[in-house]
């Protein structure tokens, strides 16, 4: 029974060893202007970049949604394996009331989909329909996992 006791130990320190080195530690990204960050694995993080589209980008679009009251807009952008940027999700940030006019129920939603709602307040996800990543390669299963992050509410947190 002892010599077994002593066997387990090391087991346990493996076992438990190679849990910590496969899973990846959360770091926050920020999504500034909006008062959020988006909590991701790191080696998705490392991937990522976050850019004002009100600072960045002169598009009609972006006038659109400031007009229709956005109070910040950002895109996330990946970066592949090969280095090729790639634009994946839209964050717009708006008074509650402000984003529910701005819906129509005969069309898809223009600044995406309600993620997080707070003081009257409203984060919306506007993200991409199908990957453009073969899913078996990393890219695609950073993608997905991405993908999923960006829909879950408890991904985000107020800043």
């Amino acid at each position: 029974m002892q010599r077994a006791k002593f066997a387990l130990i090391p087991a346990l320190l493996l076992l438990l060893a190679s849990c910590s080195n496969s899973s990846s530690q959360m770091v926050d990204v920020s999504l500034a202007p909006a008062p959020y960050s988006l909590m991701v694995p790191s080696e998705i993080a490392k991937r990522l970049s976050v850019e004002n589209m009100e600072s960045n980008s002169t598009s009609e679009f972006t006038a659109q949604a400031r007009a229709a009251g956005a109070f910040a807009q950002v895109y996330i952008k990946y970066k592949a394996d090969d280095g090729t940027l790639h634009g994946f999700a839209g964050v717009y940030y708006f008074a509650k009331a402000d984003f529910e006019r701005a819906q129509n129920p005969n069309e898809p939603p223009l600044y995406g989909s309600k993620v997080v709602e707070a003081d009257g307040m409203v984060l919306a996800i506007a993200g991409p329909q199908d990957s453009i990543f073969e899913p078996t390669s990393q890219d695609g299963k950073n993608s997905m996992a991405l993908y999923s992050l960006i829909y879950d509410p408890k991904s985000f947190k107020s800043s």
